[in-house]
């Protein structure tokens, strides 16, 4: 039955039912994930809890951010709310030597080229700091067309922490044993006995 066929008590309702169809929804919603936090808090399972989320996630959609997360915002130093408003352009997020390939990837993905892509460019801070990051996108069916989900990570930070670990540990002597197992006082219970 069309809405217009409908009287206005029939109509309230029926917009009665929904209200309560969608409390029940919400108070199921409330309750499973109450219970996945139980099962994570209890200490006498093996439930792992996951470390705090290190990629930057992203979607475009229309030449604009929909969607950047926290991560996003500390890598790139802007806020949330900048980020997805209409007046911002994600391409001041790129480095001028970077632009053309993305541009290039952004044309390829609306053509439907590629579905997923893996890439290394060059991004810049709000600040103008250049920031080697490598990214994934996944070209993904959105609104009225195709959006792009991202997940980047900042090459820049890994390559600092790798560098600062090897100039912390390249001076530490390597000793190398050129003595038996058995000189070292290994019985080797597992291997075979002498042939």
């Amino acid at each position: 039955m069309r809405s217009a066929n409908k009287t206005k008590k029939e109509l309230i309702d029926e917009l009665e039912a929904l209200h309560k169809r969608i409390s029940e929804l919400e108070g199921g919603q409330q309750n499973s994930r109450q219970a996945l936090r139980n099962v994570g808090e209890r200490k006498d399972r093996s439930f792992q809890q996951r470390p705090p989320l290190e990629e930057a996630i992203f979607v475009i959609f229309d030449r604009k951010l929909e969607f950047v997360n926290d991560r996003f915002t500390e890598l790139f130093g802007i806020l949330p709310e900048e980020a997805r408003s209409s007046s911002f352009d994600p391409m001041s997020l790129i480095a001028p030597e970077s632009r053309g390939f993305i541009r290039e990837l952004y044309r390829d993905a609306c053509r439907g080229v590629f579905s997923t892509k893996q890439f290394k460019y060059t991004g810049l801070s709000k600040d103008g700091l250049k920031i080697e990051c490598e990214a994934f996108i996944l070209i993904i069916p959105y609104k009225w067309g195709v959006a792009i989900q991202g997940a980047l990570r900042s090459l820049s930070v890994s390559r600092r922490i790798d560098e600062a670990v090897q100039r912390c540990h390249c001076d530490l002597p390597v000793v190398v044993s050129n003595r038996s197992p058995a000189q070292r006082g290994y019985t080797g219970a597992h291997q075979p006995g002498p042939l």
